[in-house]
């Protein structure tokens, strides 16, 4: 039997005209407590330390997942930033056009290249879903998911997509996207872009997890980034001589 969730998905998906009275139950009411202080581990203040005060720049939210839940960006939109937000769920990307209308906010599937592959999917706000075989391993044991549903879709390239709409500087960039974050990030010039502060989730669950912590390390530490702090499973990292 459907989820009390998904039942409210597919009537969202039906009946057009009820759209937007559940993406405002969505943020508003359902998440109602997150509407000031979004980050699930305090991230927030952190980040807010390493940029000067007053200071308005612009970050791109990779596995954005929720415009106030457990999000690292919402009290910089708040403060005057602007960015890109990127999720694979088409709607979260609904969410936060209605949330973020400063804000480009993209529903897309990033890897290092334009492939055909699968989503393994749990829900359409679900911040699981995943294209990794080896993360859908370790959820069916950690969070018991079972019989996950399983999509054929198309990938696209992180820097494609940066190149379409002109970016030149990304302040901050997040990155929480179940598995497949140092395919992502390693695919892009974090020079080119002058990207400042990062902060990326790396989970250690299995060997292959622990062999991409090591990649990712490997490859920021390469384009010297310092590691600021660990917040659970949440790295911040930032550019080494870089003043805001």
């Amino acid at each position: 039997m459907p989820s009390s969730k998904s039942r409210a998905l597919n009537i969202y998906k039906k009946y057009k005209f009820l759209r937007p009275l559940y993406v405002f139950y969505n943020i508003y009411i359902r998440n109602f407590k997150f509407l000031y202080n979004g980050s699930q581990f305090g991230e927030e203040e952190i980040l807010k330390k390493l940029f000067r005060k007053n200071f308005k720049g612009t970050y791109l939210d990779i596995g954005c997942f929720h415009p106030t839940k457990f999000n690292n960006t919402n009290k910089l939109y708040k403060a005057g930033w602007t960015g890109i937000n990127i999720d694979l769920n088409p709607f979260t990307i609904d969410l936060f056009k209605f949330a973020r209308p400063r804000d480009i906010n993209i529903c897309a599937a990033l890897s290092d290249k334009k492939k055909k592959t699968k989503l393994f999917y749990h829900h359409d706000l679900s911040s699981q879903n995943t294209l990794s075989p080896n993360h859908v391993k370790w959820m069916e044991g950690h969070f018991r998911l079972k019989n996950l549903g399983v999509r054929n879709i198309k990938t696209k390239k992180l820097k494609d997509i940066l190149n379409y709409h002109s970016v030149k500087k990304i302040d901050f960039l997040n990155i929480d996207i179940e598995g497949v974050e140092y395919e992502v990030i390693s695919s892009i010039n974090l020079n080119k872009f002058k990207v400042q502060v990062i902060c990326i989730e790396i989970l250690e669950y299995n060997k292959i997890q622990k062999i991409n912590k090591k990649k990712i390390i490997k490859y920021l530490k390469k384009n010297n980034f310092k590691k600021v702090t660990k917040i659970r499973e949440n790295y911040i990292f930032k550019k080494s001589h870089s003043k805001q």
